[in-house]
């Protein structure tokens, strides 16, 4: 299975390690639209795209969540994983993960990754890498969504005066 060699979270484990969790892998197929996991199911297991593309989108807002409230948060091309955090964690997944094209995925249960991790130091350096990595990707892009939304408000403002001072006169 090539997407374990492709995947940075693998790529630097040892040969044996790879060969263990290669026999670990179950490969699975979705349709677009085919849901992988959804909000609030459990934390099965680690999955790796081997070809299309995953959305990950999540409910946001404080009242009543309706479909049209669903925001994309990423998209998991080949060669990257997603699922991790609800595996790590053991809580419930936080976003729902859903084919966008035809894709091919790579799983590995819950328990054969954490027994890896126990054995592969290798491994959890990576993986906390590349939470890192995301972390600082999320933040970045929370932070311009934010700085987006204050220059909104801002040009709403200055509109509102705008009008306000064609009102006046008349």
């Amino acid at each position: 299975m090539t997407a374990l060699k492709q995947c940075e979270l693998f790529k630097s484990l040892p040969e044996p390690d790879l060969e263990l969790l290669r026999q670990k892998c179950v490969e699975r197929s979705y349709e677009p639209g085919a849901v992988v996991f959804q909000e609030g199911d459990e934390g099965d297991g680690l999955y790796i795209v081997c070809a299309g593309v995953i959305q990950i989108s999540a409910l946001v807002g404080q009242t009543q969540a309706r479909e049209q409230d669903r925001r994309v948060l990423t998209r998991i091309h080949p060669g990257e994983f997603f699922g991790e955090m609800a595996v790590l964690d053991n809580e419930p997944r936080s976003a729902t993960a859903t084919a966008e094209l035809p894709a091919r995925v790579a799983f590995i249960t819950r328990d054969d990754l954490l027994r890896l991790l126990d054995k592969s130091p290798h491994l959890a350096v990576n993986l906390m890498r590349e939470f890192s990595q995301r972390m600082r990707d999320f933040n970045r892009h929370y932070i311009q969504e934010v700085l987006q939304a204050e220059r909104l408000t801002l040009v709403g403002r200055f509109a509102r005066s705008i009008v306000h001072d064609f009102k006046n006169p008349l």
